[in-house]
């Protein structure tokens, strides 16, 4: 490490033509930057510099040996830039669960915002739904957590809330009786349960629960919240979806119901107490909160 500095030290002499504006820009004296280069060339065996006209040039071999140390200086540059964020961020790696239902653009924006302030930082991402996220928080698998389920006793911030609504591809029969009803009539939720619904299975490991389940005859069981939008466009069943989920898919159309049978939930945020005091744990944060009110 100790070689590859010098190295760099050699090359801001050169680029600004003298010791004493290199010790300027890397804040050292210009005989501890002249006492490095001499030891440099005392352990590999060869002259680097020399000095001409006061003025302290590299020898032939110097330049030749400084074109081919160049790429390994930028690198350690950009290893230095990881070690400093490190060292004032003690994260390396951002852990976070988010529950489905959260809109994709608005986390998309929200990591990328801390990607630019935290850029070798890495970022692991675990998609849940119900249970599966705040299982993972109380396990400590993940720093945050972004979710409609309750963490025990820890204390949340609300960043918003999610209605969901019971949507239908254009072809389903559900889509035509709807079509065939008065203005002021609804769905009743017994005409839903004659027909196969989609559901999402919950992560959690322990538990079975299921996102929107009415207890319908027939079901379809899904792990992911698109593969549910995928099945209910083609056809294949009802379901519940997020409202600003259906705003995006044109073509599925969302069944006439009772506002009662459309469940509501708070749209919370968690952070481990132990991260309280992190910067990159706060930007992420941040950069979730702002991704809805912005």
């Amino acid at each position: 490490m100790d070689d590859f500095r010098t190295w760099h030290w050699l090359e801001t002499v050169i680029e600004l033509g003298g010791l004493k504006p290199a010790s300027e820009r890397l804040h050292r004296t210009p005989s501890t930057i002249s006492h490095a280069i001499k030891q440099l060339e005392r352990r590999i065996g060869v002259t680097l510099v020399e000095t001409r006209a006061r003025r302290i040039q590299l020898t032939e071999a110097g330049s030749i040996l400084l074109e081919h140390m160049r790429p390994l200086i930028r690198e350690l540059e950009g290893v230095r830039g990881v070690i400093e964020q490190f060292r004032d961020t003690g994260a390396s790696v951002m852990r976070l669960a988010v529950d489905q239902v959260f809109p994709h653009d608005r986390l998309i924006a929200a990591m990328e915002t801390f990607s630019t302030e935290y850029p070798h930082t890495r970022i692991e991402l675990f998609e849940t739904v119900l249970g599966g996220g705040p299982a993972m928080f109380r396990d400590g698998e993940v720093g945050v957590y972004l979710g409609l389920e309750p963490v025990g006793d820890h204390t949340g911030v609300q960043v918003g809330r999610v209605r969901f609504v019971p949507c239908v591809g254009p072809n389903h029969p559900l889509a035509e009786m709807a079509a065939e009803l008065p203005d002021d009539e609804r769905l009743s939720e017994g005409q839903l349960r004659q027909h196969r619904q989609v559901v999402l299975r919950d992560s959690h490991p322990e538990r079975s629960a299921n996102a929107g389940w009415l207890g319908a005859a027939q079901r379809i069981t899904v792990d992911h919240l698109h593969t549910a939008v995928e099945l209910m466009r083609s056809g294949l069943g009802f379901g519940w979806l997020p409202e600003h989920e259906v705003r995006t898919e044109t073509d599925l159309e969302v069944l006439p119901v009772d506002d009662g049978l459309c469940p509501e939930a708070a749209l919370m945020l968690y952070r481990q107490r132990d991260l309280m005091a992190s910067p990159a744990h706060q930007c992420m944060m941040e950069s979730l909160v702002d991704s809805v009110t912005g």
